[in-house]
């Protein structure tokens, strides 16, 4: 399975967040938040690229029968789980999958034409 960074704006325009998504764009993981612009938003998504072997995953609750993942550097959290699993285990695999994938995930869509329609997503 290969995985790629999709960027988008928000839909006030004024923010873009990033999504690890597969190659049928199935969506994975994200930001935990949104980022002023596309520049910052890249250097967030390089830098967890980047350091992906060094974070940590804490798995989480959600109501009574729901598991997340997200994952920190130090107390900082850099990527959060795109979906809730009925299971622990679940949750636990697809953080490793995650982990495996984000140190190879390319960088799709960075160089955006100036009329925004370039691809990734950033519209």
């Amino acid at each position: 399975m290969a995985a790629r960074f999709g960027f988008l704006r928000s839909r006030t325009g004024d923010t873009v967040s990033w999504r690890l998504l597969t190659t049928n764009n199935r969506d994975l993981g994200r930001a935990p938040g949104e980022f002023p612009d596309r520049d910052t938003c890249r250097t967030a998504a390089s830098w967890v690229r980047e350091h992906a072997a060094e974070l940590r995953v804490t798995l989480t609750r959600t109501g009574s029968a729901g598991w997340r993942w997200r994952m920190s550097a130090g107390d900082l959290v850099v990527a959060v789980s795109s979906r809730d699993y009925q299971r622990r285990i679940q949750a636990k695999h697809a953080a490793e999958v995650v982990l495996v994938l984000l140190a190879e995930a390319e960088m799709f869509g960075m160089q955006q034409a100036e009329d925004g329609r370039g691809a990734g997503g950033i519209a």
